[in-house]
């Protein structure tokens, strides 16, 4: 496992330096100063959060651990082979990508870590897996965090748009060597949440930044329920979020509030409402054709189609495989969230192999993922929250 080629990085680098400083505003505060081997580990809310990152940390070169799926695209997938990054099955156990990751350690690299394993859809900090601070405390190495403020309103994931405005990033230290060793690992994943904890919207509340208004499109993927009259099938007309029921208009201000509403506060009333329909109903199902995609040679391809469904019980698929009937279920106590690609498709990882099942409505993704989490949260409940 080799760094990043160094003339590579210094070339690329700067012109992405370049790239985010000049045309995405990029403003950063370094109240540490980086020192050679060490983790860096990021929030992530955007699609730029790497290109943000690495403006950070430049001319450090960094090596960054991605998601596997990602390099079997094949525009992607060519810039993470130059940039060496290391390929990790998400939401598993992934020896192969540890031993290489502690390996560029060894080399006196460093390593870049979106901790989350995806971008949150909402501006908010997701859970992550407790491996990251069982990484952190075999590595040995300073550990630092780079905090991307207002990158979700100038990149939201929910669009290839931009909206014009600054991206703030702060560089901290969350642990030398000296404290990593005295502190235990629950400790440890403790500071490190505490650390990596952000929320666009509240910071917003206080900060007031705005944006330049761009077509929202796709928005509805994420917030699909009336906050009036409960109807889920927002749809989206330019600037707004009209409900085709009661005619509700819900504007996106430059401050990225929805009809005067925090985006995250609307995303919650929809986890409340997942939440109390599989608690007043036992047999309360999710339900709906799909298709399937997975790995196939270096891409992902489509190879069947049917039905998922989604009940206390789990979850399970059932239709035609590679022209065979196939029926497929998963246990959601492994299963902390279902990854989606916001308005296409939610997935599953499970003995390194990638389930993603793709939806005509755009409306249902983001529901199926809601309900995923709450069914963990259940199947977990003895095991404390991480």
């Amino acid at each position: 496992m080799k760094r990043p080629n160094l003339f590579l990085y210094v070339v690329l680098g700067f012109l992405l330096k370049a790239y985010a400083c000049l045309f995405k505003r990029q403003k950063i505060n370094r109240s540490s100063k980086i020192t050679a081997p060490a983790i860096v580990l990021s929030n992530h809310t955007s699609f730029h959060d790497f290109v943000y990152t690495t403006t950070a940390l430049y001319p450090r070169r960094v090596t960054y651990l991605a998601a596997d799926k990602m390099f079997y695209d094949p525009l992607l997938g060519f810039f993470l082979r130059l940039a060496r990054a290391i390929p990790k099955c998400l939401f598993q156990n992934d020896m192969v990508a540890t031993k290489k990751a502690l390996k560029i350690l060894q080399q006196k690299g460093i390593l870049g870590i979106f901790p989350e394993g995806q971008i949150s859809p909402i501006g908010v900090t997701m859970d992550y897996n407790f491996a990251i601070a069982k990484l952190v405390k075999k590595a040995k190495v300073p550990v630092y965090v780079v905090r991307h403020k207002n990158a979700y309103l100038v990149n939201p994931p929910w669009t290839k748009k931009s909206f014009r405005g600054h991206v703030y990033t702060d560089i901290e230290l969350i642990a030398s060597r000296e404290t990593i060793s005295q502190l235990s690992e629950q400790e440890l994943n403790h500071l490190i949440s505490e650390k990596l904890a952000f929320n666009t919207h509240a910071y917003n509340e206080v900060k007031r930044m705005k944006v330049h208004l761009n077509a929202i499109a796709n928005l509805e993927s994420v917030i699909y329920r009336c906050p009036n009259c409960g109807l889920e099938h927002l749809q989206a007309d330019k600037y707004s979020l009209v409900c085709p029921d009661c005619q509700a208009r819900f504007e996106y201000d430059a401050y990225g509030r929805l009809g005067g509403y925090r985006i995250d506060r609307l995303y919650h009333q929809q986890e409340e409402t997942i939440r109390q329909a599989f608690e007043s109903d036992p047999n309360f199902t999710l339900s709906e054709d799909v298709r399937l995609e997975t790995y196939r040679g270096n891409r992902v391809q489509e190879v069947g189609g049917g039905r998922l469904e989604i009940t206390r019980r789990g979850y399970r698929f059932e239709g035609l495989v590679d022209n065979q009937r196939a029926i497929y279920e998963f246990n959601p106590k492994n299963i902390p969230t279902l990854p989606s690609d916001l308005g296409i498709n939610v997935q599953i990882y499970q003995n390194h192999v990638l389930y993603q099942f793709v939806f005509s409505d755009n409306h249902l993704p983001t529901k199926f993922v809601i309900a995923s989490e709450y069914l963990y949260r259940q199947a977990n409940l003895t095991l404390p929250r991480i």
